[in-house]
């Protein structure tokens, strides 16, 4: 009978992974919670997709007013250089790259700049996402593919074309903006919430990857927020009927999000109580 078989090697083996459970990661994540407190990113550069409104400007206001050196990354031109102009005209440091993250040699031609602009790379934000309202049924299969295109893969593309960078340097951070949707499904949500969730099992596929190969310091964040009035959400006319979970200003949600991205978080719902989604629907 082959070792792995025998009721000896499973319950030892369960037994080791119930104590290292007990005495070594959770009491690693017990030490980091009492120390708990938001990084300083002063002179660090920081990349962000999708900047030219809604999130993604905001949190890159926010983090640049903290003496991060911002590149933002956006395909609308005119949204892209008034956020440029904004952080430089408040005394802080931005660069532009107008790009579809989509597209793997555009992506990968905008890293190589911004790498070489900067020298290096702390954080990168892969918040670029877009988003079609429709019925399961009425759905056309050119948004739902232009949806998994750039929520997607144009994460996956962003991601590959940082991360050598940070694996060069054995330090970084890489932060996806999820959604609640990816636990979550919602009627009308075909285009949007698959991706999410695709978004989310990819981050935790890498996040593994990385610690099976000794990176350590390169940390995961994954955010999950709910409804913000951002132009994304607006103009697809969706609102939240939940009379529990409020409709966030777009600051105020960003704000969070940069604050669990100082924090190092891996995975951070805003705001915090809307864990209670997954957990009762589990």
């Amino acid at each position: 009978m082959d070792e792995h078989k025998k009721w000896s090697y499973k319950i030892l083996s369960t037994l080791g992974v119930l104590l290292h459970l007990v005495f070594v990661d959770l009491a690693r994540d017990f030490i980091r919670w009492i120390n708990l407190k938001p990084k300083d990113v002063t002179g660090q550069a920081i990349v962000i997709t999708g900047a030219a409104s809604g999130l993604g400007k905001s949190m890159a206001l926010q983090l640049a007013k903290k003496g991060a050196k911002i590149a933002v990354i956006d395909i609308d031109s005119a949204g892209l250089n008034s956020i440029v102009d904004k952080i430089r005209d408040s005394g802080g440091e931005a660069s532009g790259w107008k790009g579809d993250i989509s597209k793997e040699d555009e992506i990968h031609r905008i890293s190589a700049e911004i790498i070489e602009k900067y020298g290096r790379i702390d954080i990168i934000i892969c918040n670029a996402a877009v988003l079609s309202f429709a019925s399961f049924m009425d759905l056309q299969i050119n948004r739902l593919k232009q949806a998994f295109d750039v929520n997607v893969i144009g994460t996956v593309n962003t991601i590959r074309a940082f991360l050598p960078e940070m694996q060069k340097q054995r330090k970084g951070q890489i932060v996806c903006v999820s959604s609640i949707t990816a636990f979550a499904g919602e009627a009308f949500g075909l285009a949007y919430c698959p991706t999410k969730a695709a978004v989310r099992s990819a981050m935790e596929c890498l996040q593994m990857e990385l610690k099976d190969n000794g990176f350590d310091d390169i940390k995961c964040t994954n955010i999950y927020p709910y409804f913000a009035r951002t132009p994304l959400v607006l103009n697809a006319g969706m609102r939240p009927t939940s009379t529990w979970f409020p409709f966030m200003s777009v600051d105020s949600c960003a704000s969070r999000m940069v604050d669990a991205i100082l924090k190092e978080k891996v995975h951070a719902f805003v705001p915090s109580y809307i864990t209670l989604i997954p957990m009762f629907k589990g």
